[in-house]
């Protein structure tokens, strides 16, 4: 189930290549210096035209270019090796004889060698990895990101309604491996935890991406020159991307939840909302959280709500949306990351008008 989810995880945050990148060894000491060599392989005519202007290109960015007749049926590569504080990165690129040059999924040619530049720069900074920023599943190998998922799956079995933010966030004792990073939002670690942010048993991540969330924050993995990867909180901000707040289901609704789909006898006059939700939440043991950041942009009074529902039969489920929408709220059934199902309550999106 476990690999599911993280195969999952991996379908959403990341795009498969068919350039072969190596995985960035993490050094045992800090890395103090990085070299970067190229070899770009040709066709059996080759590209001597081509060749004498990157050379001139590579010159100016002082990486050493070798130009040479692929062996086989070689493929591109970035790989690096460590020794000690030195890393060597070397990458194996293809000179087209059109005179591109074809590298790790990505595409340079002489008349932009600033791009080129850029990309260099990022391999001297982080190694083959290059530069985090805006790759996908956060710039983290597949092994980084595979253990930062096992980590943050592993369950929080405490109620942390009330606590201060700061508080909150040493309560789901995240290992010292991965830092935490509070940046210019220091402000915000003592405002109050708000009731039914999170859920007993609930993992670690969707945990701290709601506690986080509720103050208008945000986390995500970051990885650092020396292929260390640490948790950055910050504003949310729409043009970076964060930690989601739960993940879609792998299954069908009843197979994630099927105590949500139990038909029941209702009967409810002006009941308190969040009453009602809590007794769900009590009934069917899938945890019913508010999304407070959302519902706080619509000035609604979630203790000012009741809900009314004539005596009937239905599912656990269809009540919920029962009672949500006639306030414009909606209800999302998500999963953690070690798959426990929860329902995330929320405002209702309008939908964008069509341009035909």
């Amino acid at each position: 189930m476990k690999n599911a989810l993280l195969a999952l995880a991996l379908v959403l945050l990341t795009n498969r290549s068919a350039i072969l990148v190596a995985q960035t060894v993490k050094p045992r000491r800090a890395v103090s210096k990085t070299n970067v060599r190229v070899e770009l392989i040709t066709d059996r005519r080759g590209a001597p035209l081509a060749a004498q202007r990157w050379a001139r290109i590579f010159q100016r960015f002082r990486v050493p270019l070798r130009v040479r007749r692929e062996l086989g049926s070689e493929r591109t590569s970035v790989e690096e090796q460590t020794t000690g504080s030195l890393r060597r990165v070397t990458v194996i690129g293809r000179l087209e004889r059109s005179g591109r040059i074809l590298v790790a999924g990505k595409t340079f040619s002489p008349t932009n060698s600033t791009a080129l530049g850029k990309w260099l720069e990022g391999l001297r900074t982080f190694g083959a990895r290059g530069d985090p920023k805006g790759q996908p599943a956060f710039g983290l190998s597949q092994g980084q990101f595979q253990e930062l998922f096992e980590t943050l799956a592993q369950p929080v079995k405490a109620d942390l309604s009330g606590k201060p933010l700061s508080e909150a966030i040493r309560s789901l004792q995240i290992p010292s491996s991965y830092p935490l990073q509070l940046g210019p939002v220091t402000d915000k670690t003592t405002s109050k935890v708000p009731p039914r942010t999170n859920g007993y048993g609930l993992s670690r991540g969707s945990t701290l991406a709601a506690i986080l969330s509720a103050a208008g924050l945000a986390f995500h993995p970051r990885r650092t020159p020396t292929g260390r990867v640490e948790l950055v909180i910050g504003a949310r901000d729409a043009a970076t991307r964060s930690w989601p707040l739960g993940w879609p289901p792998r299954l069908t609704r009843l197979k994630t939840a099927p105590s949500l789909f139990k038909i029941v006898p209702v009967n409810l006059d002006k009941s308190p909302l969040l009453e009602v939700i809590d007794a769900i939440a009590v009934k069917t043991e899938v945890p019913m959280l508010i999304d407070h950041r959302a519902i706080g942009t619509s000035r609604l009074k979630l203790n000012s709500l009741t809900a009314t529902v004539p005596a009937k039969k239905t599912s656990w489920f269809q009540l919920q949306k029962t009672i949500t929408n006639p306030h414009h709220l909606t209800r999302d059934l998500r999963i953690d990351e070690s798959g426990k199902p929860f329902v995330l309550v929320t405002v209702i999106q309008p939908k964008r008008a069509r341009l035909d």
